[in-house]
């Protein structure tokens, strides 16, 4: 038996609340375990996944240095983040916006990645990714501007797959990206529940009904699995007047440790 039959056989999938979506595979065996899981969605901060490579990938191409000193926009996002609170900062070296993007999920420090790297090179690296629902085209936290943000768990799950097999990136950039997603300091989901000695290199994101997180999960030191959940059309009251908690957190760190035990052979 296989991660996958192993995966769809743990009853991770019982009682799940709200829509859900799902795309995860063993990075060896690659037979992918999907629900829902090319239904589009906003993805919430689970997006700048994408952003992240295609900012590396503007490196990779000499258009951007990880040194480049980027502006900061002068309307400061809502949402998460520091950025918001350090009005005298003006600029940052492209490293360390990746890194607040990811680590802390700052909205500010998004949007001056998306400015230096430019909507187009956003959806070129989608589209050579293989995504098909997704479309990142305004800047977070910017409802009233024109433009769709959304994608979908395959999607998510492809980028994060080009980006460990290093089909997205050349290798010194591959780690950098995946050092920056194991410092992501929000846990409570698809880490939530793994073992000590496990490794997930993650990135969740959550809205008013919505739930999601997109991760490798592995050994520490190597990932072995991408697992993509998108839950939204939450309607218990938790979810839909905070976000934070919940019970598609609680699922979404079920699916985790479920996909982890799947890495293993079933005992006896």
């Amino acid at each position: 038996m296989g991660f996958a039959e192993r995966l769809r056989a743990s009853g991770c999938w019982d009682d799940l609340p709200g829509r859900v979506g799902v795309a995860a595979w063993d990075l060896d065996e690659r037979e992918p375990v999907l629900l829902g899981a090319e239904r589009a969605v906003h993805p919430a901060s689970t997006i700048k996944v994408l952003v992240l490579v295609a900012a590396l990938r503007a490196v990779r191409d000499g258009a951007l240095d990880l040194d480049t000193r980027v502006p900061l926009p002068e309307r400061r996002a809502g949402g998460s983040g520091v950025l918001p609170e350090l009005p005298s900062v003006g600029e940052l070296p492209l490293a360390e916006l990746l890194a607040l993007m990811v680590v802390v999920s700052d909205n500010t420090a998004t949007n001056a990645v998306l400015d230096a790297v430019g909507f187009a090179a956003v959806a070129d690296c989608a589209d050579r990714l293989g995504c098909r629902a997704t479309r990142l085209e305004r800047r977070l936290m910017d409802e009233r501007a024109p433009g769709r943000v959304q994608s979908c768990a395959l999607d998510l799950a492809r980028v994060l797959d080009a980006l460990v097999t290093g089909a997205a990136l050349p290798p010194e950039l591959t780690r950098h990206a995946l050092a920056v997603l194991s410092r992501q300091q929000v846990r409570d989901r698809l880490p939530a529940l793994l073992p000590a000695g496990a490794g997930c290199w993650n990135k969740p994101g959550e809205l008013l009904g919505v739930r999601h997180d997109v991760g490798l999960i592995g050994t520490a030191d190597r990932p072995r699995a991408v697992v993509a959940v998108l839950v939204d059309e939450l309607a218990d009251e938790r979810s839909a007047t905070t976000t934070s908690g919940g019970p598609a957190t609680a699922a979404i760190a079920r699916i985790g440790a479920a996909a982890h035990r799947a890495l293993e052979p079933a005992n006896g």
